[in-house]
């Protein structure tokens, strides 16, 4: 979770910021798939395990299906499996640094079960509009979604 921001080099190569890391030492992983979004101009991050789930949801649907073929050719195959460096850090796709249009200054957004990668300017702009829309909407999270006795207290 959170929002951070970082610096995309003229080779692709970006630094996951710590935070994130130690997300994923705790899940004992560190490859993840990445993919351009299909809502969001910015790159999409999960881990192996969570991309799994939704491989599993597509290979749910009926063969042949069109459904079943869209999600397959923009989900599972403009997807790709990388892995973070020693020093944190890992090189993006240069087809996916254009798609999205990415700069020298980037941003890192926490979504829960993923992170995405925007053009720093983007980003700002995309919080700045969702929490608009949440004002507007007054949107809440329903009570019973959220756990009663909050993790590690007992």
């Amino acid at each position: 979770m959170g929002t951070h921001f970082g610096k995309l080099d003229r080779k692709g190569r970006i630094s996951v910021p710590a935070q994130f890391r130690a997300e994923l030492e705790s899940a004992a992983t560190s490859h993840l798939v990445f993919r351009t979004s299909h809502q969001h101009p910015c790159i999409e991050a999960r881990s192996r395990p969570v991309f799994q789930h939704i491989i599993e949801s597509i290979q749910g649907l009926p063969h042949f299906s069109e459904e079943r073929e869209v999600l397959e050719a923009t989900l599972i195959s403009g997807s790709e499996m990388l892995r973070i460096d020693g020093d944190g850090r890992l090189i993006l796709p240069p087809d996916m640094i254009s798609e999205v249009e990415l700069g020298d200054q980037v941003a890192f957004l926490g979504k829960g079960d993923r992170f995405e990668i925007w053009n720093e300017d983007a980003a700002r702009a995309h919080v700045a509009e969702a929490k608009q829309k949440m004002r507007e909407k007054r949107l809440t999270v329903a009570a019973s979604v959220l756990p009663t006795t909050p993790r590690g207290v007992s």
